[in-house]
């Protein structure tokens, strides 16, 4: 909610006015930093302006010590997706919708239009190709002219079930007891047992018997066995500014949250009832705000 007051606030207010708000409400410009600078769990620092690194694996950079996200502007993001669908054709897509290979080769031929945008090799490749994929025809013609207008795919979470054969080479400690008349014939009759009587397997349950694995090899490497299940979301949808279906739906449970949250601002605002006009005026603003935003998507 905060980053569309704030988004609310930057296109109706002026620098000054908004520098106001912020001493009077500083809670609302507040930013949230996740992480602890490791490898595993680098530093993170979402911002409206950046694609949700939520949404897709971001690519980590190291700074001294630290470890921290490369964020991806969603400006760039838009822009990245626009050239793509201007720089391939139908063709191209449906050959890379399954190009049976890592997607990391894919992310190469998209290298150009990424480099031009600045975000080349910043772990945003497949999502970029999903959404020039599924949006192109709008950003062909020019009807999506922004990142908000995209739609988006979710971010899912799948479980493959996968085999691979392995050959296991152990090594065998076992101590057969033999009768003869000399430590040579004992040793010569296990050396070259025909029978098999002295062969490992059958001493297995005496004294003396050990195993370790020394060793092992693949054999064949993995291969997919079973149906792909889908087992979570990362990240949902974004469906994207589409202003008939948002008309014919009306406003969501979330956006009328906001506004009672908003409401709720404006009626614990304690300045403008200690005589403070400006404050008072900012209130006023807030409320036509809302007024105007009422029962209408945000």
């Amino acid at each position: 909610m905060k980053n569309l007051i704030k988004k609310i606030l930057r296109e109706q207010w002026s620098p000054e006015a908004i520098q106001d708000l912020k001493a009077f409400h500083p809670e609302l410009f507040e930013q949230e930093t996740t992480g602890d600078g490791s490898w595993r769990n680098p530093f993170d620092t979402p911002t409206p302006g950046n694609v949700p690194t939520q949404s897709y694996e971001p690519r980590t950079e190291r700074k001294g010590h630290q470890h921290h996200v490369v964020p991806v502007p969603k400006i760039a993001f838009f822009k990245a997706a626009e050239l793509l669908t201007k720089m391939k054709d139908d063709a191209w897509f449906s050959e890379n919708e399954d190009g049976g290979q890592a997607t990391y080769y894919r992310g190469l031929d998209m290298e150009t239009p990424l480099k031009v945008v600045g975000i080349n090799n910043s772990g945003v490749e497949d999502k970029v190709f999903w959404a020039a994929f599924d949006n192109r025809e709008g950003l062909r013609d020019g009807s999506i002219t922004n990142y908000d207008q995209l739609y988006l795919r979710p971010f899912k979470r799948y479980e493959i079930p996968m085999y691979e054969t392995a050959r296991v080479y152990k090594t065998i400690s076992f101590i057969p007891k033999i009768e003869a008349f000399s430590s040579e014939d004992a040793q010569n009759n296990i050396m070259y047992d025909e029978d098999g009587t002295f062969h490992s397997g059958e001493w297995y349950s005496e004294p003396g018997y050990e195993e370790s694995d020394d060793d092992w090899e693949t054999t064949e490497g993995p291969n997919p066995e079973g149906d792909i299940k889908q087992i979570g979301i990362v990240y949902d949808e974004q469906q994207g500014l589409n202003e008939s279906l948002i008309k014919e739906m009306g406003p969501s449970p979330e956006e009328n949250d906001i506004m009672s949250e908003l409401n709720d601002l404006v009626q614990s605002w304690d300045g403008c009832e200690e005589g403070m006009p400006v404050a008072c005026r900012y209130k006023n603003q807030v409320q036509e705000l809302i007024d105007k935003y009422k029962n209408l998507p945000l």
